[in-house]
């Protein structure tokens, strides 16, 4: 999943630059949600795994692209929206895990699960792009130029930011189990307490984003990351651990879209696509490593202990967010479409 994931980041580039946003998400909702399908009645594990790295690379196209047309309304509209089609995302999350536990519940077979969530995204994904703008896509945008340098300091943030999210999303219920002794209910209700935290405060993060320098806004959201993560490693119990773990997805809420809508800023002359999926390639590569990273240090320490990652994550991204992203907070006239 993972190879297929970065495989399809740089390939939503070449679409969204040369084609433009809205094509390349038409072309990824009629990929992505249609091989759930196949995936439930997959006959052999090499099909499987054949299919899951196509599923994870249209899922790739389809964030780069909605990540693009996302600063594409930012620059229409002259204000941040990002933050809260990010919160959308957190919103799905939860819709899709009560489905699931309604067809679960329901004895639904799997295969009949999957081709009504398949239809059904398929549908509303399609529909949906009806009315987002074309974006600037053809064949005379520059598709990079010399990307790495410019987009290297603001990749390692990612990094840290997708880090953080992979560790909450990874460890959260076990470590509340493990290392707390919570209850199966309790476990289960941190990452929902989590996960509520980024959406809640994804609302209204367009206005900060909009009133303070984004760099200000990755140091703050840091920070408060970073008292959370402490607050779990010290917990003296699960109440203080719960809270930790809120604490963190109150921090991590507004880093993505911070960082991801000053791309296109930063690298200034790259296609907004190109310049989105080189960060978002490093964001997927801490999401990817920092999972297992806190496994093996758990294995040293404890997995209390080895949540302090976290805390390190977040205070590199607070540490390099002046030198990685825009100091002031630009003031941007709506432009007509």
């Amino acid at each position: 999943i993972e190879g297929g994931a970065l495989l399809g980041l740089p390939a939503g580039a070449i679409l969204v630059t040369r084609r433009g946003s809205r094509p390349s998400l038409r072309l990824g909702f009629a990929i992505y949600p249609g091989l759930l399908w196949p995936l439930a009645v997959a006959p052999s594990f090499g099909w499987l795994a054949a299919l899951l790295v196509v599923w994870a690379a249209a899922n790739s196209v389809i964030d780069v692209a909605m990540n693009a047309a996302g600063v594409e309304l930012e620059e229409r509209a002259g204000r941040p929206l990002l933050s809260r089609l990010h919160a959308s995302q957190s919103g799905g999350l939860v819709a899709g895990a009560l489905l699931a536990t309604a067809a679960a519940a329901a004895g639904l077979p799997l295969p009949a699960h999957f081709g009504t969530v398949a239809a059904a995204g398929a549908v509303c994904g399609l529909a949906a792009t009806a009315c987002l703008p074309a974006g600037p896509g053809g064949a005379g945008v520059r598709l990079a130029a010399r990307p790495g340098r410019r987009l290297m300091l603001p990749g390692i943030v990612a990094f840290c930011a997708f880090l953080i999210d992979g560790a909450a999303s990874n460890w959260a219920a076990v470590g509340m189990r493990t290392e707390q002794h919570a209850t199966a209910t309790l476990a289960a209700a941190t990452y929902t307490a989590f996960t509520a935290a980024v959406a809640l405060v994804r609302l209204g993060g367009d206005r900060a984003i909009a009133r303070f320098p984004r760099a200000r806004i990755v140091q703050v959201s840091g920070i408060t990351a970073a008292g959370g993560a402490i607050l779990v490693v010290l917990a003296p119990a699960a109440a203080a651990a719960l809270a930790g773990w809120t604490i963190i997805g109150a921090g991590l809420a507004l880093l993505a879209p911070a960082i991801l809508g000053a791309a296109p800023q930063v690298a200034a002359g790259i296609a907004p696509g190109a310049a989105i999926a080189a960060v978002t390639t490093a964001g997927y590569l801490g999401s990817f490593t920092g999972p297992p990273l806190i496994g093996a240090l758990a294995g040293l320490l404890t997995l209390s202990g080895a949540i302090g990652l976290v805390a390190v994550a977040a205070a590199t991204a607070v540490l390099l967010a002046p030198a990685a992203l825009p100091s002031s907070s630009p003031r941007r006239a709506p432009r007509s479409p």
